[in-house]
């Protein structure tokens, strides 16, 4: 440990100028010295020292700027000091027990020890206090991406999901900008094993998709995951060799348009108008939001392909409707599912959908002969029923009076 210097005893008489530079030097000593502690006990020396003391010097503006500034430094760096203890007390280094904490308490202290290396870049203690903090941080990512050997693994787990694969990632940055030394190689490893991890993910997932067992929701949250797994990994660029990074795009997209095939192209003509819409919701969506997200694909030839794929079957399903239509609300489904059709991006000026014009024209013209009937039957019959009552009225009408006229005119014989 480096004791304080007395600069006072090692000289008598010297000018103000000479004594500045003697103290301006042992202040830069103190910034060379490994460890915080060191610091401020050579600072506090140097403030006691007989030159800055003495009424002869301290009078002097050059003695009263470096007393000010010693002043400063020393305050800086008890300050600093006890940020450090204080993360030591949190962490529990001095504690006899285990101190427990959340995640988010961890990388809090990762910042804050970010926030105190601008004042101590390259001191001992704060090293020691973010080695402690990394081994944790490196236990956690290791137990939550476990070692993956090959990505047909035929297991029942789905290996991490996307949350904590998220969650790993920004841990493993968290280390790499963790202070206190240089952490380059455990951030490689680290981050070899989340790509190893994300793709095993990824793939458990796509492969998930060609099980018919499974339920459209079902696959929709599979294939969302594993997209969500892809925009976590890192480009292509950095992985060229990587046959795992290489084929997942090709995958997906065609795990995406299996799914078209199985619930929209595939699903028949009788599945009803609710269907139908259903369909067309799932085509803008596949079209809109998950092949963004495959962003190692041409989008505009993906989005053309899925969307033509699409809109045959779906053009053919909604004339059958057109020609069965028999109200206005199964009208207004049918015209829904053209307006949806008409926002997918490669179908906004097809052919078929403009030429569903004359069939819709003619459901329209349908749906108003019906209603009018059904508006003719529905007032024609309490206009029945009320012409009826007053025939019946005018009838007992027209029979009282006939029968009181008859009364009328009979002759009862004259008593004897």
């Amino acid at each position: 440990m480096v004791e304080p210097i007395n600069i006072g005893d090692q000289r008598q008489e010297i000018s103000v100028e000479d004594l500045e530079l003697s103290l301006r030097h042992e202040v830069g000593l103190a910034s060379r010295l490994p460890n915080i502690d060191d610091k401020v006990r050579h600072l506090e020396g140097i403030a006691e020292d007989t030159g800055l003391t003495s009424s002869r010097y301290s009078v002097h503006p050059a003695i009263r700027q470096l007393k000010t500034e010693i002043a400063d430094n020393l305050f800086d760096l008890r300050n600093t000091a006890r940020q450090l203890t204080r993360i030591e007390e949190q962490l529990g280094q001095h504690a006899s027990e285990p101190v427990d904490m959340t995640l988010q308490q961890t990388l809090d202290v990762v910042q804050n020890l970010r926030g105190i290396s601008g004042a101590i870049p390259n001191d001992s203690r704060l090293a020691d206090v973010s080695t402690s903090v990394c081994e944790g941080l490196e236990t956690f990512v290791t137990s939550v991406l476990p070692s993956v050997e090959s990505e047909e693994d035929d297991g029942s787990s789905d290996g991490p999901s996307p949350s904590e694969l998220t969650l790993a990632l920004e841990v493993i940055e968290a280390i790499r900008m963790c202070p206190g030394g240089d952490r380059t190689a455990i951030y490689k490893s680290l981050r070899q094993q989340f790509i190893d991890a994300a793709c095993y993910s990824a793939w458990k997932r796509v492969n998930r998709l060609s099980d018919m067992r499974l339920d459209l929701a079902t696959k929709k949250e599979y294939l969302h995951g594993a997209l969500t797994i892809w925009q976590l990994l890192p480009d292509l660029s950095e992985n060229a060799g990587s046959p795992r990074l290489s084929k997942l795009p090709d995958e997906m997209h065609r795990a995406v348009q299996s799914v078209l095939l199985r619930h929209v192209i595939g699903a028949g003509d009788a599945e009803g108008l609710d269907n139908l819409v259903g369909a067309a919701l799932l085509t803008k969506e596949l079209s809109d939001e998950y092949l963004e997200m495959i962003p190692a694909i041409s989008m505009p030839d993906a989005q053309s392909m899925l969307g033509l794929q699409a809109a045959e079957s779906l053009v053919r399903r909604i004339r059958g409707e057109l020609s069965t239509v028999g109200s206005q609300s199964e009208l207004d489904l049918c015209l829904s599912v053209v307006s949806i059709l008409r926002t997918v991006p490669v179908l906004s000026e097809d052919q078929r959908l403009v030429d569903l014009a004359r069939p819709i024209s003619r459901a329209r013209w349908r749906v108003r002969l019906v209603g009018g009937l059904k508006t003719l039957r529905k007032t024609s019959l309490p206009a029945l029923v009320g012409l009826l009552g007053l025939c019946g009225v005018i009838a007992a009408y027209i029979g009282l009076t006939v029968l009181i006229q008859r009364l009328y005119e009979i002759n009862l014989p004259l008593a004897p």
